[in-house]
């Protein structure tokens, strides 16, 4: 089975200040996040990546590139366009307590029922078509590279959504377990018909 590790970004400027940190807008790490990640390039150092592979925002590629920076072995970095966070449309960059009190139902579907979130209504992307394109990335990755162990550093929301499914959980019910923190590390292996969790969003 191909081993996965899989890494949300570290906390960004975007994410301290409140706002939606979508698939179109950027900002840098801030202290903490740039701190919280090379704890874990520091716990990882040892690990021999056979590829790493990186969301082309910049926030992914720093985190991706302080992890690598530690490694004793590390692969050359790797951009991958279908790692993009999930395009929020209207919603991206904008306080969310704003949007909270101004679309309290469709936010609440948003963040508690995935099939019911209308992303035509705010020019987003789907939640469907986030798991559809990263999940195409994993099964590729999967196939190629069926007992190597793989780098992945990504968002939040496209985590969540790509692990949860990987795992069986329906779509209605992927937000349930709660959005993986900045800075963390999820650990699984991965084949064609089978997913085991060996790490879930641990931080350091």
């Amino acid at each position: 089975m191909t081993q996965f590790y899989f890494v949300r970004h570290g906390k960004t400027e975007i994410n301290e200040a409140g706002r939606f940190n979508g698939g179109t807008v950027d900002s840098p790490l801030i202290p903490t996040g740039v701190e919280a990640t090379k704890r874990m390039a520091q716990y990882l150092k040892d690990v021999p990546f056979d590829v790493a592979l990186t969301s082309p925002q910049m926030r992914a590629q720093t985190t991706a590139q302080i992890i690598l920076s530690e490694n004793k072995r590390p692969p050359e970095l790797t951009i991958i366009e279908d790692l993009r966070e999930m395009r929020l449309g209207d919603w991206d960059g904008e306080k969310i307590d704003q949007i909270t009190e101004a679309y309290p139902e469709d936010l609440k579907n948003y963040r508690t029922r995935p099939d019911l979130f209308d992303a035509e209504k705010f020019h987003a992307e789907s939640y469907s078509h986030l798991i559809e394109r990263s999940k195409a990335v994993i099964d590729s990755v999967t196939e190629k590279y069926p007992k190597e162990k793989i780098l992945v550093v990504s968002h939040g929301i496209l985590l969540m959504a790509l692990l949860n499914t990987l795992n069986g959980v329906p779509l209605a019910k992927i937000r349930e377990r709660g959005i993986l923190e900045n800075s963390s590390l999820t650990i699984l292996t991965h084949s064609t018909d089978k997913t085991a969790i060996e790490t879930w969003g641990q931080t350091f």
